[in-house]
């Protein structure tokens, strides 16, 4: 029975243990109701005017997992997020929280707050300060890679994937490795392994509102 118990402990302890290879996915979305007409984008705050919004946070190579902890937000959360994840209040937030918070082994609480100060991390960038003032101008995956990496260290400049709708940018998903609760994203970025082989849009319009 002991050995059963210990067994029980370490294979729950694997199952909850905290995904530290993930992908960062944020919005541009000014572009998204550009070419959908959605709720969010009647009711979505101005912040999303001019920063990138949370799309999810993604562990690598895991979806629906069957560990299952309930979709509980606090009161303060739930409002907090509709800032910064406009969608959150017409599904997007269930959604993301079904198919990758699962995997990621902390409360949903705990998983949106962590996408939140992400987020916040990243828009208060010179990277997500190029898009704030150079509105409706085209911009090419070259010069963006250039400007990652003047962020974020230049061996870092490959660590995103750029995806465009109709030849406006539309997403960054940003690769990381680490803690993502304690550390901060560019430790994150500095230890993720370059994004090599995935679909790319070589440059596209920055979607004015």
């Amino acid at each position: 029975m002991k050995k059963f118990f210990a067994l029980f402990i370490f294979l729950t302890g694997f199952l909850f243990a905290l995904s530290t290879n993930n992908i960062l996915a944020l919005s541009w979305e000014n572009t998204y109701c550009k070419f959908h007409h959605s709720r969010e984008c009647k009711t979505r705050s101005r912040y999303s005017y001019t920063n990138f919004t949370i799309h999810g946070l993604w562990p690598k190579h895991k979806n629906f997992c069957r560990v299952r902890y309930p979709f509980k937000l606090s009161p303060l959360l739930k409002k907090v997020l509709q800032k910064y994840m406009p969608a959150a209040k017409y599904g997007l937030a269930r959604h993301e929280w079904k198919k990758h918070g699962t995997c990621f082994g902390v409360d949903a609480n705990t998983y949106f707050l962590t996408a939140i100060k992400l987020t916040q991390q990243f828009n208060e960038t010179n990277f997500a300060g190029y898009f704030r003032t150079h509105l409706g101008e085209y911009v090419s995956l070259a010069r963006l890679r250039f400007l990652f990496g003047g962020t974020f260290g230049s061996k870092n400049k490959r660590k995103f994937q750029l995806l465009c709708i109709k030849g406006h940018i539309a997403e960054i998903r940003i690769s990381l490795k680490g803690n993502p609760i304690k550390e901060d994203l560019n430790t994150l970025i500095n230890k993720a392994k370059p994004m090599i082989g995935v679909r790319q849009c070589q440059g596209g319009i920055i979607t004015a509102p």
